[in-house]
């Protein structure tokens, strides 16, 4: 909380709250009489994992009971103080958390001298309230490289420690407070902070920090707030007009294809002059009321019906092309048949030759059969099954259609025609 002297002291949930609340107001602080933020968002972004909203409103009560001072020099070389508490009102209902500040407290609060928006990768990590005291003081001069010179009873006040009496030799309150704060924000933060002291005498009187931006942090990605901020959604909201902090949590609950088709909903609305309130309130309507995109349902089964148009042709291409294969295959080894029982048959004699054609169409039965092999012979397709078995009968040795199939390095005929069942089932 920068320049803002805290008289009472809060646990290190409580100083993240602090930060989290302002954080998520902010860009409403002068505007709006009250926030809101979800409270699962609230508690993922100070780190606070647990589901026990009992704990979470105890914090929020703390603050509730929490006295910011202000002790200021104004313009015309007279100090003021001013008084006041932290957070006047805050309630909890349906997992959302309404809250307000005190109209002179967020006029304060605003001044970028007073406060700057802290990193949230940052807030997350930090396992102490010194170290967070201390970065939050610090983080505002990073612009600077220094902080301004603090009256170590001041620094005190500051970090909550002014009323323990152990703290206030000056080598204890280094040694307990001070070094570990300083080694925790230059482990887990974007800055580097190194201290000077001022001196009367052999006694500390007033201290204040280097502060370096830490390039290390900085080339694991701590200078963006986190990857919530590098989402396609959040930027697209942002785009729109929503708030940073309402982007963030619509992000975290809901997935980008929600969000988008909202979008859409909300830019097919404006366009046709359908919105009365602002686009912003509609789509906050749109995405936590989950309004139907019409068009965008008709364009989906539009999209449904014309990939399964797609689908089918497809698979109906890939069957006339089995088919044509099958076909050719089948015709191969008829033929490659025909002339092995051709060449049987001609080594026949005459005599022979005319008994054994006898024979055979006198097992055909039909004419039409018989009619059909008289013009093609042992090639004829439509009686093809039957010369074959005819003449396997009579002790000939002829291929099969998998062993011919192998033999010419084509693919066997069981396997196309079970290909081409399976197409068909799927166009059913």
């Amino acid at each position: 909380m920068a320049a803002i002297h805290i008289g009472a002291k809060l646990s290190l949930l409580q100083r993240k709250l602090v930060n989290a609340l302002l954080y998520n107001a902010y860009d409403q602080l002068l505007t709006g009489k009250e926030h809101h933020i979800s409270a699962s968002v609230l508690c993922e972004m100070i780190g606070f994992d647990s589901k026990n909203i009992g704990y979470l409103k105890g914090a929020l009560k703390g603050l509730m009971e929490t006295v910011v001072e202000f002790d200021v020099l104004e313009e015309d070389g007279e100090r003021s103080w001013e008084a006041m508490v932290l957070l006047p009102y805050a309630k909890i209902k349906g997992g959302t958390c309404t809250y307000r500040y005190e109209r002179a407290l967020a006029e304060k609060l605003y001044h970028p001298d007073v406060y700057s928006k802290i990193n949230l990768s940052v807030l997350r990590e930090m396992n102490s309230a010194h170290a967070l005291v201390l970065y939050e003081n610090c983080y505002r001069f990073e612009g600077i490289g220094h902080t301004a010179w603090w009256d170590i009873e001041v620094f005190r006040k500051l970090m909550a420690v002014d009323m323990m009496p152990s703290y206030k030799p000056f080598k204890a309150l280094n040694r307990n407070v001070i070094q570990p704060a300083m080694k925790e924000v230059n482990k887990l933060s974007n800055i580097q902070i190194e201290m000077e002291t001022r001196m009367k005498g052999r006694m500390v009187t007033g201290l204040r920090f280097i502060v370096r931006p830490n390039a290390q942090q900085s080339l694991v990605g701590m200078d963006t707030e986190d990857e919530i901020t590098d989402r396609s959604a959040y930027k697209a909201l942002l785009a729109q007009g929503i708030s940073k902090t309402l982007a963030r949590a619509w992000v975290i609950e809901y997935d980008e294809e929600y969000i988008f088709d909202k979008l859409d909903l909300a830019g097919n609305e404006a366009a046709r002059g359908k919105i009365k309130s602002s686009k912003a309130g509609f789509l906050k309507s749109a995405i936590e009321e989950d309004y139907h995109n019409e068009n965008a349902v008709k364009k989906k089964a539009q999209s449904v019906a014309q990939s399964a148009k797609q689908t089918r042709e497809k698979l109906e291409r890939k069957l006339e092309a089995l088919k044509t294969a099958q076909r050719e295959a089948e015709t191969a080894y008829r033929w490659h048949t025909a002339e092995i029982i051709e060449e049987a048959f001609q080594l026949l004699s005459e005599g022979e030759r005319e008994a054994v054609t006898a024979k055979f169409q006198l097992s055909l039965g039909s004419s039409i059969y018989v009619n059909a092999f008289k013009k093609d012979g042992w090639k004829d397709r439509l009686t093809f099954l039957d010369i074959k078995k005819f003449w396997e009968a009579r002790g000939l040795t002829l291929p099969s259609p998998a062993a011919w199939a192998q033999k010419n390095g084509s693919q066997e005929p069981d396997i196309i025609k079970a290909q081409i069942n399976e197409i068909k089932e799927q166009l059913k």
